[in-house]
């Protein structure tokens, strides 16, 4: 992927699965997945995002895959500035020098987590880091009431965590996050299909079964679909039958532990808040919030209005790019 001509000043959004950015003077976001292919003997970075997702289960010797950067958090600190500098240079960083970098904060990062990702990024090039609200951009990027006194909430259900938001005046009133999220589904259906079948899937057929046959609504899915995986023990390819309601079952803590978060911070609104969620509802955005049926499940659970906003992958990263769009340039 070439880097295009960006502004000086880039939202970044460090997720569990994707790398994405956005210029802050259009809602244009590119995405990448969030791997690297590492050169153990060499340590270098061989590839990152596209090109390291399309060398998986193809590398061998020195090199392996890895996921550096987890939750916005970094994995492996010594290889963060290589990390960044690439990301860099994905973002357009050779068509001006030392970029303004408005990363996503999510909302368990802490002050020492921070002050790592912003002296990582300054060694890889960039002049000025600018922690942004994960929260706060998913309510902005889902064109959500801010500023007024009217009480609004977004929920964002990534790979691997989930965190809701109950916002106001343009601030956060009540919050929380669990490490909960479309890979703890994935890995459901993964270990469903080696019990009940003895079946092993590649993710990206499984990724493929959450968006045909899973349905997590109140009335589950009734389809039925054929699989193809491999033998547990020969290896050998074989064909299953399987329904929906098996996979419903399969995932269901791990839906009601998604649906948990949500409702917790709702419980949590202040009375008045509490009246304008009736009306307001929840705004859902993240990639994994839009499993089949979750929305009417989580609507029927809440009792208020659940939608997703009409960015429901991008809203993070498209909001971070507003707010810093709207910060006075050094």
């Amino acid at each position: 992927m070439r880097g295009s001509r960006l502004s000086r000043a880039v939202a970044l959004d460090l997720g569990s699965s994707t790398i994405s950015w956005c210029d802050t003077s259009t809602d244009e976001v590119v995405s990448e997945p969030n791997l690297i292919i590492f050169d153990q003997k060499k340590g270098k970075i061989v590839e990152i995002g596209e090109a390291a997702a399309s060398m998986q289960g193809r590398v061998e010797g020195n090199l392996r895959v890895s996921r550096p950067v987890r939750n916005g958090r970094i994995e492996d600190v010594s290889l963060a500035e290589q990390y960044f500098k690439a990301i860099l240079r994905r973002v357009g960083q050779r068509h001006f020098s030392k970029p303004t970098i408005g990363l996503c904060a999510p909302i368990f990062m802490t002050g020492a987590e921070k002050r790592v990702i912003a002296a990582a990024m300054s060694k890889a090039g960039a002049s000025n880091v600018i922690f942004i609200d994960s929260l706060v951009s998913a309510g902005v990027g889902a064109n959500l009431e801010m500023q007024g006194p009217v009480g609004t909430m977004v929920a964002s259900v990534g790979a691997q965590t989930t965190f809701a938001g109950i916002l106001s005046l343009g601030d956060v009133v009540e919050s929380r996050s669990e490490l909960v999220g479309g890979d703890s589904i994935s890995e459901d259906i993964a270990q469903f299909l080696r019990n009940r079948y003895n079946v092993t899937m590649l993710s990206t057929d499984i990724e493929e079964l959450k968006v045909s046959l899973l349905d997590v609504a109140a009335n589950g899915s009734a389809l039925i679909a054929k699989i193809i995986g491999r033998d547990v023990d020969s290896g050998e390819e074989i064909t299953v039958q399987m329904g929906g309601e098996e996979l419903v079952d399969a995932v269901d803590s791990t839906i009601s532990a998604i649906c948990d978060v949500v409702l917790a911070t709702l419980k949590e609104a202040p009375a008045e808040i509490a009246k304008d969620l009736a009306l307001t509802g929840i705004a859902l955005v993240g990639g994994s919030s839009q499993i089949k049926g979750l929305e009417s499940r989580l609507e029927a659970l809440a009792g208020v209005p659940v939608r997703h906003a009409s960015v429901v992958e991008r809203a993070v990263v498209v909001g971070a790019a507003r707010i810093l769009g709207q910060v006075p340039s050094k």
